[in-house]
């Protein structure tokens, strides 16, 4: 008994002291943000980036095209369908007091208003435009619960600027960041979940494990 307590000491001691070297290591790499902090790859990070990126704003716009198309072939073929009042699909307020701006289920023009708002400016729980307004939000610029965009503003903020809680982004501002100025834990746990491509581009350092003398 008395040698199993003796080797339970020693494990905790060990154990002790990996925590103490692994706090003093993280407060030495802390300060160093961006190409200073030797666990980043910025090169990596920038390639990573623009890939989902990428991806997203195509599909987006892309089927932003569709609905816009699909949007004015119904209304031609169709008779007009209101819910709660407001027509299910709103080409440019054509035949309204609101001739460029599309108010409806799914709002299309110069602004679209709606569930789904598409447009210069789009402002909906689903926005897509140059600027965008909703709970999801992409656009050049774009401001949302969830936002994608050159420039983009939300709780969740991607893009080329972003300024969000979390933040991911060439440059970044915001409480957690993973971006070309600063990286932090936080952000790089959510963001390399949701692009693992990201992964590669971020490293942490290896336990320092002390040896007995």
């Amino acid at each position: 008994m008395t040698q199993d307590a003796n080797e339970l000491d020693a494990l905790k001691r060990r154990l002790d002291l990996l925590e103490e070297e692994n706090q003093r290591l993280k407060q030495r790499l802390e300060p160093m943000f961006g190409p200073d902090n030797p666990a980043f790859d910025p090169i990596k990070f920038q390639r990573a980036l623009a890939k989902p990126i990428a991806i997203i704003m195509l599909a987006t716009y892309f089927v932003g095209g569709v609905l816009a198309l699909g949007g004015f072939s119904i209304k031609r073929l169709l008779p007009s369908m209101d819910v709660l009042g407001f027509p299910m699909v709103d080409t440019a307020g054509i035949g309204t007091r609101h001739p460029g701006v599309g108010i409806g289920v799914v709002g299309l023009g110069g602004a679209g208003v709606g569930v789904v708002g598409i447009g210069g400016l789009g402002v909906g729980l689903i926005a897509i435009g140059g600027g965008a307004i909703g709970v999801v939000a992409v656009g050049g610029g774009s401001l949302g619960l969830i936002a994608f965009g050159g420039g983009a503003c939300g709780v969740i903020a991607i893009g080329g600027g972003a300024f969000g809680y979390y933040a991911l982004g060439q440059r970044a501002q915001g409480k957690y960041i993973l971006a070309l100025n600063r990286q932090d834990d936080e952000a790089i746990e959510l963001f390399c979940k949701w692009f693992p491509g990201l992964r590669a581009a971020v490293t942490r350092p290896m336990p320092v494990i002390p040896m007995q003398k």
